[in-house]
């Protein structure tokens, strides 16, 4: 069997060693570590993992300027595996895409259960952190979402050079990615405007201002 990548970012030594000798026990996972944002994001650059696991609170930024540096740079799975966390910053997390939220609390084979899901393609975040969320949302309303806030910033640019024309090969040569990395960004996209092609990208893109587009 394929090992998969992970990669766990926690800035409490202890609860990463402790985990990182859990998963690697369980012979399904290729565990690489780090203990601060800024180490994390240079030694994902020579990792490349499946899955980035995050606390969301840390001393140098936070899981929640981490989720938005390494969306913006690659369509890696993502989970905050985290002692509690707002409701705030789960809508947030939410919107920029992240596949999972776990409580350390929690039995370690239920932290295996969400890893194993969220690789396998499916969300794993935990009901009471959804519930608490969606209580939220009810009491606090907020004005509508304009289309270019549930895009990354990563996103937000591919959109827009879809709309100036560009093809898959063109926009990946202009953005440093692979032309697959730029099929599963558009992935994403479509999934969060609610089209299904280019054709209708292009059409929800009128009156629209994307991060990165000129005012029309």
């Amino acid at each position: 069997m394929t090992q998969k990548k992970v990669m766990i970012v926690d800035d409490h030594p202890f609860f990463i060693h402790g985990l990182e000798r859990y998963l690697t026990s369980t012979g399904k996972y290729e565990i690489r570590s780090a203990l601060s944002v800024a180490e994390a994001m240079v030694r994902l650059e020579g990792f490349e993992p499946d899955l980035v696991m995050m606390d969301v609170s840390m001393a140098d930024g936070g899981g929640m300027a981490m989720l938005r540096k390494v969306k913006a740079q690659s369509p890696v799975k993502t989970m905050f595996l985290t002692v509690q966390i707002d409701p705030e910053d789960t809508i947030e997390a939410l919107r920029l895409g992240i596949d999972g939220i776990a409580l350390k609390d929690r039995d370690p084979e239920d932290i295996v259960r969400a890893i194993d899901s969220i690789l396998s393609g499916q969300a794993a975040i935990y009901p009471a952190v959804t519930e608490r969320a969606l209580r939220h949302s009810v009491h606090n309303p907020t004005p509508t979402l304009r289309q270019d806030d549930l895009l990354t910033a990563r996103e937000a640019e591919i959109a827009d050079f879809v709309c100036m024309g560009l093809r898959n090969r063109d926009i990946a040569d202009r953005v440093g990615l692979t032309e697959g990395t730029i099929k599963v960004h558009l992935h994403n996209i479509y999934r969060k405007l609610g089209v299904s092609s280019r054709s209708e990208l292009i059409v929800k893109q009128g009156g629209l201002q994307f991060r990165g587009s000129a005012a029309s």
